[in-house]
């Protein structure tokens, strides 16, 4: 801040090297009116001046909390009263500066304070990125309380007078002399009940998935043959209408999985083959054996191919389909399934084209690991698209 326009272009010639931007002003009314409009450095101010002088902006600066810490540099050729130079650094100042100015001392001097207030913008910077990471880790930790206390509410809340439900619904099913209407009333009941039940068992199933340990299986011995053909004779029996075709390479398959948790997989990997594919046409699931440590399992259709976007995210949760009954689902079928796949330490993807149709592969390894962290012979083998495709 200088009133003679030589001295200020004198300044910015002096500065420019510095490659900062530069503010001239030329009263101390402008310097007051320009440091409420942006973010300084420091001030190279001239003491005497018209009007508002240097001291009596300095100490106006001061007084504003947002530029109460702001350097000033007073340039001066009044050096020689030194109750002068006092009332400035009184008012403010952290330096005098003595006319003529020697620029390489100016430069110098600027370039400290420059290099400060950048480093405490970088600072502050930081501060702010600390708290956003604590802000959104706090977040975190309250979705993920809210969710313990949903596995609470859909575990018991729901479950248990579901269950109430469905048995008396059962037991008057089972009275030979119950009238056809209330008959075919208790029939929707236990429908009903069945979907919500379903559907209380998916969100379970996705909460525990979310809450971080993913998916708990209890690995036990058993034959995958044995397990593909009971679902598809589950499936067969709900669908009468429809053709399930088994395709064992090998008259068994033993090994160490949950079987409980992999028919899960197989019934929705059916069901959807099921949904997805003409009336008139055949579902196959076929087993093979890969080597002496993993087997391989086929669900085919021959229904129109998964559109490139859908296929993109089909194993991402609350992706929400369509039933052919034109009911939503809720989108978490095959996000589960992903799930309990990993959980066994094996990979599951798909394969969608309008001439070969619709696969879903299922890679698992012979003895399932309980401890989706290590690598199985299905992960060390898996394509790219395995984990998303």
């Amino acid at each position: 801040m200088d009133d003679v326009p030589a001295n200020l272009l004198a300044l910015e010639g002096i500065l420019e090297p510095l490659g900062q931007q530069l503010v001239s002003v030329r009263s101390g009314d402008e310097a007051l009116k320009a440091l409420l409009l942006d973010e300084y450095a420091c001030v190279l101010m001239d003491v005497q001046m018209p009007g508002l002088d240097g001291l009596e902006t300095a100490k106006l600066v001061r007084s504003r909390e947002r530029t109460k810490h702001l350097p000033i540099l007073f340039i001066t050729a009044l050096s020689r009263e030194t109750a002068y130079i006092t009332r400035g650094y009184e008012t403010g100042a952290v330096d005098f500066l003595l006319k003529p100015v020697d620029p390489d001392i100016l430069r110098a001097k600027v370039s400290v304070f420059v290099e400060l207030y950048l480093r405490g913008e970088q600072l502050r910077q930081q501060a702010l990125e600390l708290a956003e990471r604590r802000r959104v880790e706090d977040e975190l930790l309250r979705a993920a309380e809210l969710e313990q206390q949903l596995v609470g509410i859909v575990g018991h809340d729901i479950r248990s007078p579901l269950a109430a439900i469905l048995t008396t619904a059962s037991l008057q099913l089972a009275r030979e002399a119950l009238p056809e209407g209330q008959r075919k009333a208790f029939e929707r009941v236990v429908r009903g009940g069945e979907r919500i039940q379903r559907i209380v068992d998916q969100l379970l199933d996705f909460t525990r998935a979310r809450l971080g340990g993913g998916i708990p299986v209890v690995p036990r011995p058993g034959d995958l043959n044995e397990l593909c053909c009971k679902v598809a004779d589950e499936l067969r029996a709900a669908r009468p209408d429809r053709a399930i075709v088994c395709e064992f390479t090998r008259d068994s398959l033993p090994g160490t999985w949950d079987l409980d948790r992999l028919a899960q997989v197989l019934a929705n990997l059916l069901d959807n083959a099921l949904k997805y594919s003409p009336g008139d046409s055949q579902v196959r699931i076929r087993t093979s054996e890969q080597g002496e440590h993993t087997v391989h399992v086929e669900v085919h259709n021959g229904g129109a191919p998964i559109p490139p976007h859908v296929r993109s995210t089909l194993f991402q949760p609350l992706r929400r389909g369509v039933d052919t009954d034109g009911r939503e689902s809720l989108g978490l079928g095959l996000y589960i399934a992903h799930s309990i796949v990993e959980a066994h330490g094996g990979t599951l993807r798909v394969e969608s084209t309008l001439e070969a149709g619709t696969t879903f592969f299922l890679c698992l390894p012979r003895q399932a690991l309980g401890d989706a962290r290590r690598l199985s012979a299905c992960a060390e083998a898996a394509r790219p698209e395995s984990l998303t495709a």
